[in-house]
């Protein structure tokens, strides 16, 4: 049997610490993820803050960052140029050609396939992943 791969929808500082230290404790490798609203409300200079943050906290060798672009394509030249691991991008099959030999370039996987695992509105982080993960 195949075993999932969860990521995490976060939208702060500390909800990303907090799942990336429990899924650290339960020897799982944490994928943050940020919906498109926040970053396209607080822009591409909020991920690199929050990266370097949590570069600081936690080695880069760590954790990763999945971001959804939907169909604006500066952000998504931006996420690329600052090297963010995941990207899920909404394009038409000639865009997303052009896209994807972009990413290949600076060593960017497009629209990877994993489940989403919502922190949002969740208290007791540490509680729910070990629930999902075990």
């Amino acid at each position: 049997m195949k075993k999932n791969k969860y990521v995490f929808a976060v939208n702060s500082y500390q909800k990303a610490v907090d799942a990336i230290q429990s899924c650290i404790n339960n020897r799982y490798f944490p994928i943050i993820y940020i919906k498109f609203f926040i970053i396209n409300g607080l822009g591409p200079d909020w991920i690199k803050e929050l990266n370097y943050l949590l570069e600081k906290k936690f080695s880069k060798k760590n954790f990763k960052i999945y971001v959804d672009c939907k169909k604006n394509y500066g952000l998504f030249i931006s996420l690329v140029d600052q090297k963010i691991s995941y990207i899920k991008i909404n394009a038409n099959k000639q865009t997303f050609k052009r896209l994807n030999e972009i990413a290949q370039k600076n060593k960017v996987l497009l629209n990877p396939k994993f489940s989403i695992v919502d922190l949002f509105k969740i208290k007791k982080i540490n509680k729910k992943i070990d629930k999902i993960l075990i």
